[in-house]
């Protein structure tokens, strides 16, 4: 199965790789359905995976983004940090954050896990926005 930013979900036959139908995505319980039309919880739902958005929620495959602006880069306690991001001196701004998805992870941030991505400075603005209010 694979998901994406239009909140479907697809699936394939693993031994043919042909598509054998799309779901759409259980709105329900969808952490993003109270930020409704929002362009940057649009952008987000690619961070969905994994990265949740209140400490209640845990850690994922990253870090909770709970209280992300102003926190060092991996010193979130309970997470396992890479030694290479736990040298890196950034602190999570709205400008760091924004820099991360123009130049890329694995440029910007040196021994992440997170899969390289870049993000449009019209998306990364709206994505910036979101987080501020949905982070707190």
């Amino acid at each position: 199965m694979t998901g994406g930013a239009d909140a479907v979900i697809r699936r394939w036959d693993t031994q043919t790789g042909e598509p054998i139908g799309a779901l759409p995505f259980d709105t329900a319980n969808d952490p993003l359905a109270a930020y409704g039309n929002d362009p940057g919880a649009r952008v987000y739902r690619a961070c969905i995976a994994c990265h949740t958005l209140h400490p209640d929620e845990g850690n994922r495959a990253g870090p909770t983004l709970h209280g992300i602006f102003g926190r060092r880069i991996a010193s979130l306690p309970g997470y396992n940090f890479s030694e290479a991001l736990k040298r890196l001196n950034i602190v999570w701004t709205p400008e760091t954050v924004a820099k991360l998805f123009e130049v890329g992870p694995a440029r910007y941030t040196p021994g992440t896990k997170m899969p390289e991505q870049h993000i449009g400075a019209t998306d990364r603005d709206a994505l910036i926005a979101f987080l501020k209010k949905a982070t707190q």
